[in-house]
């Protein structure tokens, strides 16, 4: 979820959702699409009051929306996209970029790498500093457009992907301290 997605759903909070947090709910992330409540030692916790001086549902709503940048990008430090939303995130950049945008051919480097920044991923091309560490399906074998194309299908819809996603950044999402 982007920030400007994440403010949108923290500015559409309702007064029994927001009364919920202050009543002990933590506000989750779901799928990366949308917020909910959930208990604060479950998995994709954005905040929860414990420790916060906030009585009131409009200090509360004050609270989440100053706050938004921070708490995204805190929820972002320690939890990876959801598998859910990657792949649909990916198809989407496969069919705006072309298939094989992100496939590189043996010793060669892609014409785009992926990055997950700030709960979504982003294209880089060969300008950006960081293309090279980008993401991508490296190729064993040099293969035409159409077998690439279909490896790269297959790539995302296997999971392997987000596999490759979930092992680049294993280091920061274990990074718990």
């Amino acid at each position: 979820m982007n920030l400007d997605h994440f403010k949108k759903e923290i500015n559409q909070l309702d007064s029994e959702f927001l009364q919920s947090i202050l009543d002990g709910a933590a506000l989750t992330m779901h799928q990366d699409e949308s917020l909910r409540l959930g208990k604060s030692h479950e998995a994709f916790v954005i905040f929860w009051v414990e420790g916060e001086e906030i009585s009131s549902l409009q200090e509360l709503q004050d609270y989440l929306a100053d706050q938004a940048d921070e708490l995204l990008r805190n929820y972002y430090e320690f939890n990876p996209i959801s598998k859910e939303y990657f792949e649909k995130r990916l198809a989407s950049l496969m069919k705006e970029y072309g298939e094989t945008a992100f496939v590189a051919q043996p010793d060669l480097m892609p014409e785009n790498t992926l990055i997950a920044s700030n709960g979504d991923l982003k294209v880089l091309t060969e300008e950006d500093y960081i293309f090279k560490y980008g993401f991508y399906l490296n190729l064993e074998d040099k293969l035409n457009l159409t077998v690439s194309a279909a490896k790269a299908k297959n790539w995302l819809q296997s999971g392997s992907a987000y596999q490759d996603y979930i092992a680049v950044n294993v280091f920061r999402f274990s990074a718990i301290e």
